[in-house]
């Protein structure tokens, strides 16, 4: 198959006036000016001298343009006018370019299955017709979709595929946007050298072209890059230098910058100044739109208050990532959000159970209940038909079951014998005060309601709502009996850790208090359990004897 270029020289058959406009369209959006580009175009549209070939461009750079305002509704009704007119004139490399750009749209609103199903139908389209040019953006398009999925190497076979066509018709500047994107995959892939030998070609072929507009865009990539090699230094340089640029539209990039500018501050421990740009980006997110960049700033804003032991504020950022994440995955969007879900998870359950050492910190008799208790919880649950996601999110609300006993004065934890009326109303207080504490979290799971009500009674007797029967959420039942036995096997102030019979006769006779489907069931497993730590009448016997002597 012989190709050929798919830039249609319309202007050859256009009047003076009207390449003069292409010209000035053209002008605007290489200096990133696309409200003027699409009043032109606009203008082009409704201009009915203008030829049928000529207005077939134009709607998909009005579309382009659109696009790059963030106006996606109206990219796509541009567009879809587009892909129908080449289809009437019976034009496959149009339909082709006309789809090329739909496809960009979704990928731009993180729509990238859709948009990688685009693509491979405008392939087809530009191979039927020859037109190379337009086969190499694709397969720059395809790589840029894979990068995203976190199929590097993939993207880097697209890229270089993208680049050989691009490169045998000449097309400098072409060539110097798969270049950047080349770069990108090797950045990610951890390959710095590579990524800064390929960022170094593009940079030339750009400032050849004097394409200010791509030449910013790769300048925010090696900002990326240079943060990847800890040289802090020239990163801050360049952001400075790109947030110096005046422009009457806020460019995309922008918020990136403030990300990357927020990302040095904290690496420098300047934390004051990194919480602000990081909200900087934020803002600039939601302003456009950009949800993998507002969970990116979610994300760095946990790292920012984990590097400040605020961990309630993390918590909240943490979520708020990981239900952005979670989002885009629930829509197929995102391949490489499993690992980031993966390594938010981690972090979730690391801050999770500091946080339940520190209330244990408190209670010399209680060092790894909250750790236990989630063992316990996430068996029962097992058994009773949780999802892997549904036991990961038991395992955090077992880890904070307890965080309410911050209130709890360490002479009442820790006192040998019975609480007075004054103590326990202090003590009761706890699943209240700890469902404070994360008041402003929105948890994903039934995180709260184990906070909460992991002390309410199957027969309604207990604090402090009072619930009965299936009425108390069924991880707090979950909680209930994990918690009262771990309570009843180890040591307390108040007595020696019971075996595992005696805790069952104990469980089993306090009638009302829990789920009998539930108890049995945990029962039947922990008696032939294997249970680190576990009293046996043995080990009793022995605490017995040390303890009378």
């Amino acid at each position: 198959m012989t190709l050929r270029r798919s830039t249609v020289e319309v202007k050859a058959v256009e009047s003076t006036a009207v390449n003069a406009s292409l010209d000035r369209a053209k002008l605007a959006e290489r200096e990133g000016r696309w409200a003027d580009a699409c009043a032109i175009y606009e203008e082009l549209v409704r201009n009915p001298h203008v030829h049928a070939s000529t207005r077939l461009a134009v709607l998909r750079w009005l579309g382009r343009a659109y696009m790059e305002q963030g106006n996606r509704g109206a990219a796509l009704d541009v567009l879809e006018a587009a892909v129908a007119s080449a289809d009437i004139l019976g034009s496959p490399p149009a339909v082709a370019q006309a789809l090329n750009v739909v496809g960009i749209v979704y990928q731009t609103s993180g729509d990238f299955d859709q948009a990688a199903k685009i693509y491979e139908a405008a392939r087809d389209k530009a191979e039927s017709a020859g037109d190379g040019a337009l086969i190499a953006m694709l397969d720059q398009n395809l790589g840029t979709v894979a990068i995203i999925r976190g199929d590097l190497r993939g993207a880097l076979e697209a890229f270089r595929l993208s680049h050989l066509g691009y490169q045998s018709l000449g097309m400098r500047n072409h060539e110097a946007q798969v270049l950047n994107n080349i770069g990108l995959a090797y950045m990610e892939l951890g390959e710095l050298a590579d990524a800064e030998t390929a960022y170094a070609e593009a940079t030339r072929a750009f400032e050849e072209d004097g394409d200010r507009a791509r030449l910013l865009d790769l300048a925010v990539n090696k900002v990326q890059l240079y943060i990847a090699g800890r040289r802090y230094d020239e990163a801050l340089s360049q952001c400075q230098e790109l947030l110096a640029v005046r422009s009457e539209e806020m460019p995309s990039w922008r918020g990136e910058v403030f990300r990357h500018v927020g990302v040095i501050a904290r690496e420098r421990a300047q934390f004051v100044e990194a919480a602000e740009y990081l909200h900087k980006a934020d803002l600039h997110a939601g302003e456009t739109g950009d949800l993998l960049l507002k969970a990116d700033v979610a994300e760095q804003l946990a790292e920012l208050f984990w590097a400040q032991k605020r961990h309630r504020e993390m918590l909240q950022s943490l979520n708020e990532a990981h239900a952005l994440y979670s989002q885009m995955k629930a829509q197929h969007r995102l391949a490489q959000v499993e690992k980031r879900n993966d390594a938010l998870e981690s972090r979730f359950l690391e801050m999770a159970s500091q946080w339940g050492d520190s209330i244990e910190s408190k209670d010399r008799y209680t060092r790894g209940h909250c750790q236990r208790v989630a063992f316990f919880a996430c068996v029962l649950a097992d058994s009773a038909g949780f999802n892997a996601r549904s036991l990961f999110w038991l395992r955090i609300g077992a880890l904070l079951h307890d965080i309410g006993k911050i209130i709890v004065p360490t002479e009442v934890l820790n006192k040998p014998g019975k609480l007075t009326e004054e103590e326990w109303a202090i003590m009761k207080r706890h699943p209240q005060a700890g469902l404070e504490l994360v008041a402003d979290i929105d948890f994903p799971g039934d995180i709260r309601a184990i906070i909460r009500n992991h002390h309410e009674r199957w027969d309604g007797k207990g604090y402090p709502d009072g619930l009965a029967g299936e009425s108390i959420p069924l991880a707090a039942r979950i909680l209930c009996v994990a918690d009262v036995y771990d309570a009843l096997t180890t040591t307390r102030s108040y007595r020696s850790g019971l075996t595992h019979s005696r805790a069952a006769e104990i469980m089993l006779s306090s009638e009302g208090q829990f789920d009998p489907e539930l108890l049995e069931m945990f029962l039947d497993w922990a008696e032939t359990a294997d249970i680190p730590g576990r009293p046996t009448p043995q080990r009793q016997a022995i605490f017995a004897s040390s303890a009378s002597s």
